[in-house]
């Protein structure tokens, strides 16, 4: 079961109550009662239970259906309307732990997505927060968010996988206004096959997404028209790394854009990222460098300074696109005992969530601060 359908059957499970067990004994008397010989009052009675019973199963499952995700069908470029946004800490209030994703196209507008179905808008670096409309179909597996300003936004969503990632569909919106109307993408060109993740725009129509599997090398997609058609190119084995199967395969990250440079790391077997370069607008990638670190993720600030940010002093820094590697001072810091997910809208400002937290850094990733979640 995944965590969405945990949290529906939650959800469905506060709504519909839990049967008392004096319920349970005045029904089992009246289906004892309305056997055969039994008055009409009591036949009555017996059916009204049966169909209010009935009723309430039929509800709860129409409502599951409704947030279902339909892949598979015929392309669809119908524009939806949101509901209007609900003000934060009403049905729109958010609790942690939990996951959230980032997207920070500049220095001051940033994104954030909550597993719990929330999205949020702030255009002042994180110190206040608008909360925004979603596409209507909300449940799926792995959803993430692409934003490249205050108004141009894509949302994925995934269906469940299959053994190993052989297989798994996905699905893409498209808002030019910051989320009050949403448009279905058809997505040609994205294979069924290997598991998506990685939704990455560098402009309104220049985007990709990766794609993965245990057995095979992995797949970057690009589209060029804002996310109506793709093209897929694959990752190359690294110098000293071989995709054998059986989990020993790599897995890319998001895409970022320098100019006409692109970059992209990619993890295996738990060791340090490689990095790969493209300067042909991802039809073609070639491997260039490895981070020191395992398992954190390296964050491309500069075409040539990448970061690798951990807790109690141990981040490093390159500053000649990954040749060689050095301490950096950062005092960065976090409680969970998980990697932090990083990224930079800029140069300086970047920002850091585990578990729904988030910190933020305005000096390239030296200084810290926490700032509020939005919705808590």
């Amino acid at each position: 079961m995944t965590p969405d359908e945990r949290e529906l059957r939650r959800a469905l499970a506060a709504r519909s109550g839990e049967v008392s067990p004096e319920f349970r004994t005045r029904l089992a008397g009246s289906l004892e009662q309305g056997r055969p010989g039994g008055t009409p009052m009591q036949a009555i009675a017996l059916v009204t239970v049966v169909a209010l019973s009935l009723a309430s199963i039929g509800i709860l499952v129409l409502a599951r259906n409704a947030t279902r995700v339909t892949h598979g069908g015929p392309a669809t470029t119908a524009r939806l309307t949101s509901p209007s946004p609900s003000p934060a800490g009403a049905d729109g209030q958010v609790f942690l732990p939990q996951a959230a994703v980032i997207s920070a196209p500049s220095g001051n507008v940033i994104w954030v997505y909550f597993a719990q179905g929330f999205l949020f808008l702030s255009a002042d670096r994180g110190d206040t927060w608008e909360r925004r409309s979603l596409p209507p179909v909300q449940a799926a597996t792995w959803p993430e968010i692409s934003f490249v300003d205050s108004q141009n936004g894509w949302y994925s969503t995934s269906g469940s996988p299959e053994t190993q990632c052989n297989a798994q569909q996905t699905a893409i919106w498209h808002t030019g206004d910051g989320g009050s109307t949403w448009q279905s993408m058809p997505t040609t060109g994205i294979s069924d096959s290997q598991c998506k993740e990685g939704l990455s725009f560098v402009d309104s129509t220049h985007g990709f997404l990766a794609a993965w599997d245990d057995n095979h090398r992995p797949t970057i997609y690009r589209t060029s028209d804002g996310g109506r058609t793709w093209a897929g190119a694959t990752l190359p084995d690294p110098p000293g790394f071989v995709t054998q199967g059986a989990g020993i395969a790599l897995r890319a990250g998001l895409v970022k854009r320098f100019g006409s440079t692109l970059l992209v790391s990619a993890f295996g077997n738990g060791g340090p990222p490689y990095v790969f370069r493209s300067t042909d607008g991802g039809a073609t990638w070639i491997a260039i460098a490895r981070g020191t670190l395992a398992p954190e993720d390296i964050v491309f600030t500069t075409p040539s300074q990448w970061l690798q940010v951990v807790p109690a002093d141990q981040s490093v820094e390159t500053t000649d696109s990954g040749k060689t590697w050095h301490l950096f001072p950062s005092d960065y810091s976090q409680a969970a005992p998980v990697a932090p997910v990083i990224v930079f809208g800029d140069s300086v400002v970047g920002y850091a969530t585990v578990r729904g937290s988030i910190q933020r850094t305005v000096d390239g990733g030296a200084h810290w601060v926490m700032i509020k979640t939005p919705g808590t």
